[in-house]
């Protein structure tokens, strides 16, 4: 009231001057100007523009709900959600300050007086006559960090603290700069904002609550909770509303808990419920206060609390919470059994609070699965997925387990469900007739009361009862465990649908919130789904083909329901074993397997699975058992044969190698026309049984060559055979063109053929080929680019490691067989070095088909436990790749060459998250694809012309940014940010780095500013990508990382042409890195002086744009040479001795003096006076920069040097800010 009434008593005293002063000019600066503006400024139009602020925040304060199922935030506003509730409001505040400043300013001088007193010379030097501009540019700033457009808000208060540095608005700009640089995760700005503002004497006492709120704010983004208690305490202190205070109180409490302070995090709830907050708040405080188990207290009392609030009606739409806190006191307690009841209830009841559901049901899950009931577990995981989303803590973990427990739970079911079907279908069909007419009668009669008796069921079943009718989890025996048994379910699941997901719209993709994103395994599924819904189902539980439609009643269908049964339990018996190493339960699938289905495709390897259980278990009698039975029926197999000869591996190796030599013997005759040789050896190949990829060459190279051997006639029916027996085979193109020419009687004989060119690299044998290699690139062309090479998988490990290689070979093996049906491997090792021991597995078709295999076997950890002690690493390469490394003895080029083309996992440390498809399922895709794209046309290699290099300016010798692209629009950065905020802060701390997120296109930015110099950006660069941790947050995601200027960057933005630009950093970055490190061995942070211009080179410079900045342009003075360099990290005193020692052999005439003096807590200047003008100190300056020893003392730290004015230098000491400095040096010295 007392502002609407001191806005009133302005605007009639405005009316009253407007007539004297509608004349005034903001070009004239006389008293009745300046009051007049000043007045019609405060009363009028920024009186205005923070009306329209004050109503946004009014408006996020009604609008946004606090989710107390999470650590509260300091600022609402901080909710993604705020920006686009207060957009108006904000746009009509900055056009407000906008108009003030425009039409309001005043910044001509007064009128000379002719007696100038000191307070009027005071005045007269102001910028600025009209105090209301200053707070424009805060009301702008404001409304922009409102608005999340922080970088918007940054340029504004920065630009009040540079042109307004004696005004009260810089202390307001202070905080908002501090709660803008912590929202974007610039937290090293935000800390210089913090102790800046610390160091301020006059700082005024009624900020220093929202300064220390801002304080908290900046620590709890970074996870540092208890430096933000000591914020939050600091800011209760100072706190007079009671809202405001308890909503602090309450952060304090949640903070206390996750710092593990219990008892006081249930002191701070209890004084949160003593100041009458809101009910929603008061209530969560007092159910955390009472669920807060400390060890100290009564906790009967506590359980006694939670049990009033039940019963109380107030607290209905609470039940779910004070369910929640009880069942956590009763876990404490040890009370397993009603702690889940609890959990259980909590979810039952949870109808409004999405996310109290999601973390009850995940809570109980969890209990679930650690009692090993998998299906529990798997329906409440599928209700919490269902809910969260990948910000959720420990996401791809619990959506890992979840997908292994649905195909678990999904196979379980299959084997109930046909059990059921088939019995049924096994009974005489009256009395089936008669059973499907009872089921029906019931069912009519259960409609009219279904409604009532599913909401009693809800009530006194809890929630799983109705997850159950809902997954058809019956148990498999006559009643109602049948999965149609209980047409009860249909009305039931009416009703449970609407309780659980309200009234929803017949629509696609009605269980998602958010139906705009999926992944690409999502589709596939909806595609899959889409595509079964063609078969039309018959759902009205009143019609006799609703319990007919699945029964398998025909010889045909009853086997297809046998095989279900047969797969279902073969996949479960798996599962049991390789994702949660229940050995028994898996026994006794596979047992089950083998009782029901002696004959079964999966015998073999579920007998030596079943042998392997048994190991775990040390049941060394049923593991006897079932080797002799492998051992008896199946002597011929790899698992008999790997059994009774643990050397088995060893020896396919060595006939392997033999094969590989025959092999190159065998081609080297086939070229050179020894046709007689080429038959021999390749008998001799074929008995030492190569594999499905190589054999049908070997079989080319021996039909051609006894086609030679004989007549036009024999040689046709050879080339048939051959064709009929590999249809599909690497050769048979070209077998079928030289038939087609015999019989058109164009190939009179063989020496026709190889004129014609009919010998050719079809038949080649990519073991022993050694393709041409790209000579240009950055591993010295020795390796191959070639994507249709056969590909290897190799595991390097040391050879002093103590490691069970038979073991290690079998895990390989079992996994090949589980995972590759249609595929056989062989497993070899290798001595690379004295150091390094190989595995290899081979061989896949090509490199799609070797990263494929590479990504899915990584996430196996069976099948590495042998080397959980040793350090090892995998990797996928080429056959010729693999040669070169054999040569080499060595594979730490190798390394780099796999990370940059194939896949950044080398090592143990990859996601959990396990591919949607199988190893083969990909592989098959993959095929799929390729054919399409066979169908559709060629791929051209399309070159990079100088029409998109032209794109982007080669002047790339200047500041730099680094961009990490990230080609995935849905996924979260905030945990990369956090990474790189952090890596600057430890590692780049005296650069000052910034981080900021942008998008362009397809991808997502993650841009690092400030980088001082394209050499120290490169070390930089190399820093960032040898440092896999940074890159953890993204998964599987695909990313570019490279550097740039600001200029390019902007027409990077311009154009979304990310994957463009890629090639021109390579063009101008890397390679011209590589060249500069190839000829000298310099060091990245090496100072680097302008080039100088020849007489011959014409240079036509732009017009340099006018400086506004804090120095002094007049610089034709005497000059100081400034170094400055980190204070850790260097040897200083050698660095100066070496200066003195330069000095000393310098120009005698000049008196050069070194001082050092404190620039920062990080960072100290060297400062070398003496020189009476810029033209001498400027030749000290070229000649100290091609002084590379100099600088060999500093190492790799970053350092920078330039020439300043002593009156620069002053004002350098003030503002202390490096860049700003830069930013003059470059534009008023070098021109730039």
């Amino acid at each position: 009231m007392k502002r609407y009434f001191s806005h009133t008593i302005g605007v009639l005293l405005l009316l009253l001057l407007v007539p004297l002063f509608q004349r005034c000019s903001t070009e004239k600066n006389t008293f009745a100007s300046r009051t007049f503006h000043k007045v019609t400024s405060k009363y009028n139009v920024y009186f205005n523009g923070n009306e329209s602020l004050e109503n946004g925040l009014e408006r996020i304060e009604e609008s946004i709900e606090n989710d107390y199922t999470r650590l509260l935030p300091i600022y609402k506003v901080s909710d993604p959600s705020a920006a686009n509730l207060v957009k108006s409001d904000m746009d009509n505040a900055v056009i407000k300050a906008s108009k003030l400043i425009e039409l309001h300013s005043i910044t001509a001088k007064p009128k000379r007086r002719r007696r100038r007193t000191r307070r009027y010379q005071e005045f007269a030097s102001q910028e600025e006559f009209n105090p209301w501009i200053d707070d424009s540019y805060l009301l702008m700033g404001k409304a922009y960090y409102y608005q999340h457009n922080f970088m918007a808000a940054i340029d504004n208060l920065s630009y009040i603290l540079r042109k307004y540095p004696d005004g009260d608005a810089k202390y307001e700009a202070y905080i908002f700069l501090i709660r803008s640089y912590s929202e974007l995760e610039r937290f090293a700005e935000a800390s210089e904002m913090i102790q800046t503002v610390q160091g301020e004497p006059d700082f005024p006492r009624k900020l220093e609550r929202e300064l220390a709120v801002a304080t908290a704010d900046y620590y709890m983004k970074q996870e540092e909770y208890n430096e933000a208690i000591k914020f939050i305490d600091i800011a209760l202190e100072k706190t007079f509303w009671r809202k405001d205070k308890a909503r602090l109180q309450y952060i304090e409490a949640q903070l206390y808990e996750e710092v593990g302070k219990p008892l006081l995090a249930a002191e701070a709830y209890e004084a949160v419920t003593k100041m009458n907050p809101d009910y929603k708040m008061a209530f969560n405080a007092k159910v955390n206060a009472a669920g807060t188990f400390s060890g100290e207290g009564n906790l009967e009392e506590n359980k006694k609390e939670l049990r009033k609030m039940l019963r109380d009606k107030k607290n209905v739409e609470f039940r779910d919470q004070i369910y929640y806190a009880l069942g956590n006191i009763q876990l404490t307690e040890g009370n397993r059994d009603e702690a889940i009841d609890s959990y259980r209830s909590s979810v039952a009841t949870s109808f409004n609070n999405q996310f109290q559901r999601a973390q009850s049901a995940i809570t109980l899950a969890d209990l679930y699965f650690e009692d090993l009931k998998y299906r529990e577990a798997q329906a409440y995981y599928d209700s919490a997925m269902i809910i969260i989303d990948e910000t959720y803590p420990n996401y791809n973990s619990l959506q890992s387990k979840y997908r292994s427990l649905t195909n678990l739970t999904d196979n379980l079911m299959t084997v109930e469900r046909e059990d059921s079907l088939q019995q049924i279908a096994q009974m005489p069909e009256m009395e089936r007739e008669s059973l499907i007419a009872r089921l029906m009668r019931e069912e009519q009669e259960r409609q009219r009361n279904a409604e009532n008796l599913a909401m009693q069921d809800q009530r006194s079943q809890g929630y799983y009862r109705s997850n159950r009718y809902r997954m058809g989890m019956g148990s498999g025996q006559q009643g109602a465990g049948w999965y149609f048994y209980n047409p009860q379910t249909v009305s039931y699941g009416r009703v449970t649908f609407r309780q659980r997901w309200g009234q929803r719209q017949l629509e696609d993709n009605w269980r998602r919130s958010n139906k705009g994103t999926f992944t690409e395994g999502e589709m596939d599924e909806f595609a899959q789904a889409d595509s079964a819904q063609m078969e039309i189902k018959v759902d009205d539980p009143l019609k006799k083909e609703f319990y007919t439609q699945d029964l398998p009643l025909t010889d045909s269908l009853m086997e297809i329901s046998h095989q279900r049964i047969i797969d279902a339990l073969y996949n479960a018996g798996k599962i049991y074993k390789s994702e949660f190493s229940n050995y028994e339960r898996s026994a006794e699938a596979f047992e089950e397997l083998i009782e029901r289905y002696p004959e079964n495709d999966y015998v073999l390897s579920s007998y030596f699975d079943l042998y392997d259980l048994y190991e775990l278990m040390g049941n060394t009698e049923r593991a006897n058992y079932y080797r002799n039975l492998i051992i008896s029926q199946f002597p011929d197999s790899k698992y008999a044969q790997y059994l009774t000869n643990p050397n088995f591996f060893v020896e396919m190796e060595a006939r392997t190698d033999s094969l590989n030599s025959l092999y190159e013997q065998t081609f080297q005759s086939y070229r050179s026309g020894n046709y007689r040789n080429v038959i021999s050896l390749t008998n001799s190949m074929k008995e030492l049984e190569p594999d499905s990829v190589v054999l049908p060459k070997i079989d080319f190279m021996g039909t051609i060559a006894q086609g030679t051997q004989t007549d036009i006639h024999n040689f046709e029916s050879l080339l048939e055979n051959y064709i009929q027996q590999y249809p599909a085979a690497e050769p048979t193109p070209l077998a079928t063109e030289i038939l087609t020419l015999i019989q058109d009687s164009t190939l009179a004989d063989y020496q026709k053929l190889v004129d014609m060119g009919y010998i050719n690299e079809e038949i080649q044998n990519e073991e022993v080929l050694m393709e041409d290699r790209m000579e240009d690139d950055e591993f010295g062309g020795k390796f191959s680019y070639e994507e249709d090479l056969l590909h290897y998988f190799v595991i390097a490990y040391p050879r002093s490691a103590d490691i069970d290689m038979n073991r290690l070979r079998f895990d390989i093996a079992n996994y090949n067989i589980d995972h590759y049906t249609r595929k056989d491997f062989d497993i070899e090792t290798e001595n690379l070095n004295e150091e390094l021991s190989l595995v290899v597995v081979r061989a896949l078709e090509n490199k799609e088909n070797g990263v494929i295999y590479h990504r899915a076997i990584i996430r196996n950890a069976p099948v590495f436990q042998t080397l959980s002690d040793g350090d090892y690493v995998n990797f996928a390469i080429s056959s010729t790749n693999y040669r070169q490394i054999l040569s080499e003895q060595s594979i730490a080029d190798y390394l780099k060459f796999f990370v940059k083309n194939y896949s950044r996992y080398i090592g143990s440390d990859f996601s959990d998250e396990a591919p949607e498809l199988s190893p083969e399922e990909m592989m098959a895709k993959a095929r799929e694809e390729e054919e399409m794209l066979r169908e559709r046309g060629e791929f051209v290699v399309v070159e990079t012309g100088a029409g998109q290099e032209g794109l982007f300016t080669t002047d790339i010798d200047t500041t730099q940014l680094f961009v990490l692209a990230v080609k995935d629009l849905g996924l979260s950065m905030r945990q990369a940010l956090r990474g790189f905020a952090e890596f600057n802060r430890n590692e780049f701390r005296s650069w000052n780095l910034g981080q900021e997120l942008q998008t362009s296109g397809d991808y997502q930015l993650l841009i690092v500013q400030g980088i001082p110099s394209l050499n120290e950006s490169m070390s930089y660069f190399r820093s960032v990508v040898l440092n896999r941790d940074l890159f953890e947050p993204l998964g599987r995601t695909t990313y570019r990382n490279f550097l740039i200027t600001e200029e390019n960057l902007e027409t990077l933005m311009e154009e979304e042409n990310v994957d463009d630009y890629i090639g021109f950093f390579r063009n101008n970055y890397v390679n011209r890195d590589q060249s500069q490190r190839g000829a000298t061995e310099t060091r990245a942070t090496e100072p680097v002086e302008a080039a100088e211009t020849t007489e011959t080179e014409q240079v036509v410079q732009e017009e340099p744009e006018e400086y506004t900045g804090p120095y002094n342009l007049e610089i034709e003075k005497p000059h100081l040479f400034v170094f400055v360099i980190p204070i850790e990290g260097v040897q200083k005193a050698e660095f100066i001795s070496g200066i003195e020692q330069f000095n000393s052999l310098s120009d005698d005439s000049l008196n050069l003096v070194i001082e050092e003096q404190p620039l920062d807590e990080f960072r100290e200047n060297i400062v070398v006076s003496g020189f009476p003008d810029k033209e001498t100190a400027t030749r000290y300056f070229r000649t100290v920069v091609q002084n590379r020893d100099l600088f060999t003392p500093l190492g790799q730290g970053s350092y920078r040097n330039f020439l300043i004015t002593e009156e620069n230098f002053g004002i350098f000491m003030e503002e202390k800010n490096i860049t700003d400095y830069m930013d003059f040096y470059k534009q008023i010295y070098l021109g730039e």
